[in-house]
Formats: C-alpha cells, structure tokens, sequence
C-alpha cells in the first residue's frame, strides 16, 4: 500500500524541473501575518497534474555576486482554468522576501522555480495530523481544503493567523503555543492505533522533536511521516540554502536520490 514518503518519491522522480516567467496579476493584504500574492502566465500550463502543498522557489531578486536570490513558497491554490496561482507569504520583521512584498506590484515580471512536492494523500488512509508553524499554514490550508469528507483531519498549529485555515466537516484544530506542545496532545486517531498519515513542518530543532515523539510515542510508521524543516533558528534562509544545496551535491554523488523525502530530511533536520 502506498505511503506518503513513496508517494512523493514517485511524484518527485515523474515531475521534471520548472522555470516558470510569470507576472504578478495582484498584491494584497491577507491578515495581520500574511499578504496574498497572485501569479498569472502561460508558463503555468508547464504546471501539471497539482497537488496541495506543492513548493516553489521564488526569485525575489540577485545578491551582491548577481546571483538569484531564492525562496521558497507553498502554492496556496492553483486555478488551471483562470491560470492563477496563488502564495500567501508571511511577513517576518525582517527579510529578502518582506524587502520584495514591500516593492512588488502587478505587472511585475517574476520567476518560479522548482517544484518539490510536500503531500501525497497515501492509498486507504483516511486519518491525517498535520503539524506546524506559521510558516506551514499556508501549506496546512491548501492540504485541508484537498480533502473529501471521508477523511479525518487534526491540525495542531502554533498561529496567530487561525482564520486562514479552512473549514473542514472532519477537522479538529488546536492552537498550540509551540508545536512541541503536541507532545502533550494524543489523536484519537493514534490513541486508537489507526493507520494515520502525519506531517510536520515548522523550526528545524523542534521538527526534530516532534519526528521523535511520532516515531516513538505515538508509534507512526516513519513511511506515513513527512517532517520539513521550514527554517532554522539562528540562520537566514540564505545560509540555510547554501547548506542544503552543499548537502544534495554530496547526497548525489554518493548516489542518493534526491527525490527521497528521507534524504531531505537527514539534510533539511541533520539527522
């Protein structure tokens, strides 16, 4: 039976790399956190077969080298039919990608890079508990809104921005202070040993904490858990960038696939 870890290995390995010009159609405040950028292009119809939760690298704009300057996003939603898509970006005190929110305006001519898929909704698995940070709601919300009432969902999200996540007929949310927070927590879901499909991302340091709880507590099957680091405490993205692209160059030549979601963990979490 498929899980999530093989699941996005085999959509990893299926999707050749993007590089999509596109323009922004629309800039707008989303809440207090988050502004909603909305992309529009031809290149999109390169963008086939979507999945929620899918991961793009946006150039915001070049270094000091004229190097691209890189981040990445979650697609929020994408309409194939209108040709949009569509990033909500948290605005951090400080920043490449809040100095670009602070600028950019429709009309604006931008690259899209990528993509690495995030979610796959694994064969016969009804149970979900997704767990992150702020950084993951947008990720969060567009897993949410993908899933059909015959399944369960539980998110444990550590927010200031719970308005952003979508209603669901199955979902139980639960604001945390911390994602670490959920080691106190238990889903039925898990209390009832059900085959249940988790994913994590938030701060490298407690994502590895909450990896080892639902490895080890909780008792999940590590081929039903995908944990991403979305930042690391201490570092830029820059520098957080730089490590893992020196950390995939190895991983290659050493023969690794790089379309392994455990490869990105051991990389992305230092495992």
């Amino acid at each position: 039976m498929e899980s999530i870890r093989a699941g996005i290995r085999a959509r990893g390995r299926a999707n050749a790399p993007l590089s999509l010009r596109l323009t922004v159609a629309e800039v707008r405040p989303l809440s207090p956190g988050f502004t909603r950028v909305v992309l529009e292009g031809a290149g999109l119809a390169q963008y086939r077969a979507p999945r929620p939760a899918d991961a793009f690298k946006l150039e915001l704009s070049t270094d000091d080298t004229g190097r691209p300057l890189l981040r990445a996003f979650t697609v929020r939603e994408f309409d194939a039919t209108s040709g949009r898509l569509t990033l909500d970006i948290a605005r951090h005190a400080r920043g490449a990608a809040v100095n670009w929110l602070a600028t950019v305006s429709p009309g604006d001519a931008v690259t899209l890079a990528g993509m690495r898929p995030e979610w796959v909704a694994a064969d016969g698995v009804r149970d979900h508990v997704l767990i992150g940070d702020d950084t993951a709601v947008p990720a969060i919300a567009a897993i949410i809104d993908s899933l059909g009432p015959e399944h369960r969902v539980w998110a444990y999200v550590s927010t200031t921005d719970p308005a952003l996540l979508p209603r669901h007929p199955n979902l139980e949310l639960q604001l945390l202070d911390s994602v670490t927070d959920i080691e106190t927590r238990t889903p039925a879901a898990i209390s009832a040993r059900r085959r249940t499909q988790v994913w994590v991302a938030a701060e490298a340091a407690a994502v590895r904490r909450v990896r080892a709880h639902v490895l080890g507590p909780w008792g999940v099957a590590r081929a039903d858990l995908l944990a991403r680091a979305y930042w690391k405490r201490g570092l830029t993205n820059t520098d957080t960038d730089a490590a893992s692209l020196l950390g995939y160059r190895e991983a290659v030549l050493a023969g690794g696939d790089i379309h392994d979601p455990a490869l990105a963990e051991r990389i992305d979490l230092g495992l």
